[in-house]
């Protein structure tokens, strides 16, 4: 027996005042996938996560969320869900510790110094967890914000531009942390609009323009359509090889 979908939409769409962000909406994520939502800048990716997170109540449609309802079931899901937004919503005022401890304070649980210090550690933020944030690079913001993520193990995991602002080596920590994601079981969306990093391991993507989604299928079948059949071989390699120094924002 096929398992429920992590994630169902049906004619989901979102008006802010006479503006569509998004426009009928059909999507379904089964559990455990990696999807990458690629398009150009107000595609629409961002409402679409915070759709799907429960911060963005739809204008119309269904959106049903492991096994949720919006908007009526909004507090379950945002408890089995977390959004990585593109600028960290971090508070400045703050240390980096600070603020992770507030996360987990905020989500009912009292961190130990330990596990504090084990997730600034696996982000390289050791030396800068007594800092104020507000003295922080935007790469240090993203990383810390990633910290903060992998404090709240979730079923949907919700990234939005997750490779912005950060160096190589941060780039590289967040397709681990997807991969070690990935491997938990959790159901990964991933919004970007660097599509040669968004394909690398994704299962799905969908491709977003002006509120709608355009296009979906798999990564194979994208390369196809943009390059044809005899250079999609290439053409992943050279996805691969592609962005590595990206620090893009927007979506």
């Amino acid at each position: 027996m096929a398992a429920d979908p992590a994630l169902r939409l049906q004619g989901v769409g979102k008006r802010f005042g006479r503006t569509w962000a998004l426009r009928s909406v059909d999507l379904e994520v089964q559990p455990g996938q990696l999807v990458a939502l690629i398009g150009p800048n107000g595609a629409g990716k961002t409402t679409l996560l915070k759709a799907v997170g429960g911060l963005h109540r739809a204008t119309t449609g269904t959106t049903e969320v492991l096994g949720f309802t919006l908007p009526e079931d909004e507090d379950m899901v945002r408890v089995h869900s977390t959004l990585l937004p593109p600028h960290g919503y971090l508070y400045e005022q703050l240390t980096g510790l600070e603020n992770l401890r507030f996360a987990r304070l905020m989500a009912g649980v009292r961190p130990s110094r330990r596990e504090l210090d084990a997730a600034l550690e696996r982000v390289d933020l050791v030396e800068a967890g007594d800092e104020r944030v507000g003295g922080y690079s935007s790469g240090m913001k993203k990383r810390l914000a990633i910290a903060r993520l992998l404090l709240r193990p979730v079923e949907l995991v919700l990234m939005d531009e997750p490779y912005a602002s950060l160096d190589a080596g941060g780039i590289d920590l967040v397709d681990t942390i997807i991969g070690e994601l990935r491997g938990s079981g959790a159901t990964v969306l991933v919004a970007s609009h660097r599509w040669e990093r968004a394909i690398r391991e994704a299962d799905r993507l969908v491709v977003m323009e002006r509120g709608r989604i355009t296009w979906t299928g798999t990564p194979g079948e994208w390369m196809e359509k943009r390059e044809g059949p005899a250079d999609t071989r290439r053409g992943r390699s050279e996805a691969r090889g592609a962005d590595e120094g990206d620090t893009g924002t927007g979506g």
